[in-house]
């Protein structure tokens, strides 16, 4: 039986894979296949990088084992929109009057703070969501050629995109375009790999977006851009002329199964029918939309009209948490409430969010996202035995309404142990943290007075 200390007397920061299997058990294990196969005790055999087998507890043991009884296994989560250096400024953008948060309160901070504090916070911010049980994120940010080593380093696995506007777009693209060549685009063949990040419908005009379809379509990248996400971002696409910022992306070629559109706010019935018949993958950050701009994205409809809908937490101040836990708990009751259906957004597609249905929405459907033979081996233990998850009645219910991040008591991607007993095995928690505390500390002066004035300049995210 190998303990949690063992385990990291075992592995190093360099090894990536692992000679001898590893056996995890659990009392229970859901592997959010096709089926929804659920066993009860189970366990997953780990062998390298991937999955061996899933199934109950075989005597005896296959290889190593890590003793996980009193947990439930699944899928390690997927964060298919965040901003992992925004993590600097959680707490300094409260309650802000709708269209004033991005040019009145966030810009100001921004510009407050260079790469060094940036890279400090992404350091941070990958730490959290690791032991929040996240083990894929899509990262977007400018800087992204400095912050892309921190996140690689964090061993979470990641698709990184350097955010692109019509200001500065030749420096930019030059930026975007190396970090192409140095991670690629195949997830198969990279844990850590790129896409291209437009900033949004109002900041990128045709020209760049021409020219950020056609380098996707050399490079196979994934495109990643903010739609709709206020009213401003909606009234400056019209006055160009056009319907509305998804009819824009339309006209483009930039919507369809390689595009990821986070929030999609501000749709029209009409323009989420369009972004769902194009196939379109959707970033739905509920508490960021409810905090930020007081409403609830359109993503029944967008369902429905054929998008795949994956959850993410958008930036920690933005909803003051890396936690897709609460992500969960919010998307399902808001949509409830959106739908005035109480039936409608059962907690299985909920959690079909933050897993299954996120990874397809990153195009990694056949790598992670369910615990199959094959698959890579990114899984996560979640204790059920606090008091906020008994009785045990309904499991797919306790983690989406009940579990927090802060349940999850173990953490592997590709094989590898990154979170035991509660603590990261490889990173240095207290450094980390100290380090990203000293960063924001520049920004301690900040006042909740900032005004929009003090808000030109290039956006940062």
């Amino acid at each position: 039986m190998v303990t949690a200390d063992d385990a990291r007397e075992a592995t190093s920061a360099a090894s990536a894979v692992r000679a001898t299997p590893l056996t995890l058990l659990a009392d229970v294990v859901l592997t959010l296949d096709a089926a929804g196969t659920t066993y009860a005790p189970g366990a997953v055999v780990i062998e390298g990088s991937r999955i061996r087998s899933v199934g109950p507890p075989q005597r005896p043991e296959v290889g190593d084992v890590i003793d996980l009884r009193g947990c439930v296994l699944l899928p390690g989560l997927v964060n298919v929109h965040t901003h992992t250096p925004m993590w600097l400024f959680r707490g300094l953008t409260e309650d802000v009057p709708r269209g004033e948060w991005l040019s009145g309160r966030f810009l100001p901070l921004a510009q407050r703070v260079g790469p060094p504090e940036l890279v400090a916070a992404a350091r941070a911010g990958c730490l959290e969501l690791l032991l929040n049980g996240v083990t894929t994120i899509a990262d977007r940010y400018g800087h992204m050629d400095d912050i892309a080593g921190a996140v690689e380093e964090s061993g979470l696995r990641a698709v990184l995109a350097h955010s692109l506007y019509d200001d500065g777009a030749e420096r930019e693209l030059a930026t975007a375009q190396a970090l192409l060549e140095r991670f690629g685009t195949d997830p198969e063949r990279s844990r850590v790999w790129a896409g291209l990040g437009p900033h949004a419908t109002d900041t990128c005009g045709p020209d760049l977006l021409r020219r950020v379809g056609a380098l996707a379509e050399r490079t196979a990248a994934r495109v990643f851009i903010h739609l709709a996400q206020s009213r401003e971002e909606v009234a400056a696409v019209r006055r160009r002329g056009h319907a509305g910022c998804a009819s824009y992306l339309d006209e483009l070629g930039l919507l369809g199964p390689t595009v990821v559109v986070a929030h999609a706010t501000y749709l029209t019935d009409e323009e989420a029918d369009l972004v769902g018949r194009r196939g379109t993958a959707v970033a739905h950050c509920p508490s960021s939309n409810a905090k930020l701009e007081g409403r609830i994205a359109p993503i029944g409809r967008l369902q429905r009209a054929g998008a795949v809908v994956g959850l993410g937490t958008d930036a920690a101040c933005c909803n003051n948490g890396m936690d897709l836990f609460a992500e969960m708990r919010v998307a399902g009751l808001l949509n409830k409430v959106a739908a005035d259906d109480p039936a409608a957004f059962a907690a299985s597609d909920v959690l079909r969010m933050a897993t299954t249905d996120a990874a397809e929405a990153l195009g990694i459907g056949g790598l992670v996202g369910t615990l199959e033979p094959g698959k890579r081996a990114d899984i996560i233990a979640v204790s059920r035995q606090a008091a906020h998850l008994l009785p045990w009645h309904d499991p797919v219910a306790n983690l989406v309404y009940a579990a927090r991040g802060s349940d999850v008591t173990a953490v592997f991607v590709d094989g590898r142990p990154l979170v035991l007993d509660r603590r990261p095995v490889h990173l240095d928690q207290e450094r980390i943290l100290a380090e990203a505390t000293r960063a924001g500390g520049m920004l301690s002066g900040f006042q909740r007075s900032a005004t929009a004035g003090h808000g030109a300049g290039a956006l940062p995210g």
